[in-house]
């Protein structure tokens, strides 16, 4: 009986081993959401054009390197709206707001470590990198940190995002460019 406990995984293997799996026919890869099919220009104009939509300031742009930073930006509620600033929370505005709601959203972020200590805004910075892959594609590369700032008048870590913001920027990108042929002379 041993003997057959013994050779069972090795008829199996040896079963597995003859049977043909069938072949998979190559396959392209599908592409990231960050991978539009559009030409660089038209890809650099509408990142610009949807940050307008999330009302986020560019600080320096660079359409030669590709290269977008945006303005520090600070976000807190006020009178029950979120609001994204470019200057410090007044010590009133910091007082009555509360974003937890916010940073669960947008960030892994638990709100239970510190029970005393709440996040009442949050910093964020981001930079954008627009890159031609092709004469008729281009990758939008998003970089978004954010860091909260607690009722004890300090920052806490950086929070790692959860893709929801740079998911709407490209969702709104995408939508931008749809149904805008590429030209002729832009094909490979």
């Amino acid at each position: 009986m041993k003997r057959i406990s013994y050779l069972t995984p090795l008829i199996l293997f040896f079963i597995l081993g003859c049977v043909k799996t069938p072949k998979k026919d190559a396959q392209i890869s599908p592409k990231p959401d960050n991978v539009f099919n559009a030409p660089f220009s038209r890809t650099w104009s509408a990142t610009l054009e949807e940050l307008i939509w999330m009302k986020w300031v560019p600080a320096f742009t660079d359409e030669r390197e590709g290269a977008i930073r945006l303005k520090e930006a600070y976000v807190y509620k006020k009178s029950g709206n979120l609001i994204r600033a470019y200057h410090w929370p007044s010590i009133e505005e910091a007082k009555t707001s509360g974003i937890d709601d916010y940073l669960q959203k947008v960030t892994y972020y638990d709100n239970n470590i510190f029970d005393f200590d709440k996040a009442i805004f949050s910093q964020e910075n981001m930079e954008i990198k627009v890159v031609s892959i092709s004469t008729s594609q281009t990758r939008v590369e998003i970089d978004y940190r954010i860091k909260p700032y607690l009722n004890s008048g300090k920052f806490g870590n950086q929070v790692r995002s959860k893709g929801y913001i740079e998911s709407l920027l490209l969702q709104k990108i995408r939508e931008k460019l749809k149904g805008q042929p590429i030209s002729s002379r832009d094909s490979p």
